[in-house]
């Protein structure tokens, strides 16, 4: 299975309250941007449609989170950094760049899966394996290392410093492809288009 990564203000109708199972939570998720670009998010940051990021009511700031669109079964890893939503039932706030990814743009609400990859204050070990400051690129994410391998073997032949991050939820691994880091955003971007020209989804994260 490919879990691919990873605005306006949320739209949509009413939906259904949270449900949780174990460690999982089952919800609605909505999407914003809109205004609120530029602005601080609750955790003091500036607001960019273009992270991946998300707002929650009560999970820990910088709380890693696995969200699942279950129409389509497309997933992307978002980090928290803002608090809501306040409409309806609705347990996540996406950013535009977290819902193009899981392809809900056009809907405006999705009912989603939301697993925690990492706890928000446990962060240190998988930060550490980055250089702070710089750009990634992440083309894909995969639950089975093979099909990570094989992109990754794919994109090494003409991208350098192609790389396979793990995220380790209980039993069972996911695997981040990504090719970096870059310490210029206008070589990022350059290297970005070349991705997308060869149809591949790419996300820019900072580091």
């Amino acid at each position: 299975m490919v879990l691919s990564f990873g605005a306006v203000l949320s739209v949509g109708c009413a939906t259904a309250p949270v449900n949780t199972q174990g460690g999982t939570m089952y919800g609605t998720a909505s999407w914003y941007g809109g205004k609120f670009i530029g602005r601080k998010t609750a955790n003091g940051e500036i607001f960019t449609s273009r992270s991946l990021t998300a707002a929650n009511k009560t999970l820990p700031f910088n709380t890693r989170v696995l969200v699942t669109n279950l129409n389509n079964d497309r997933s992307v890893v978002v980090r928290i950094n803002d608090r809501g939503p306040y409409v309806g039932h609705r347990i996540i706030d996406l950013s535009y760049a977290a819902a193009k990814t899981i392809d809900m743009i056009g809907t405006g609400t999705a009912p989603v899966r939301l697993e925690i990859v990492r706890p928000g204050e446990d962060m240190s070990t998988r930060e550490s394996s980055f250089k702070p400051g710089t750009y990634y690129l992440q083309v894909g994410l995969f639950s089975v290392k093979e099909n990570a391998e094989a992109l990754r073997s794919r994109l090494s032949s003409s991208f350098a410093n192609t790389m396979i991050d793990p995220y380790t939820m209980g039993s069972r691994t996911y695997y981040r492809v990504l090719t970096g880091p870059f310490e210029d955003r206008i070589a990022t971007y350059i290297e970005a288009d070349k991705l997308k020209d060869l149809g591949y989804v790419v996300v820019v994260n900072r580091r």
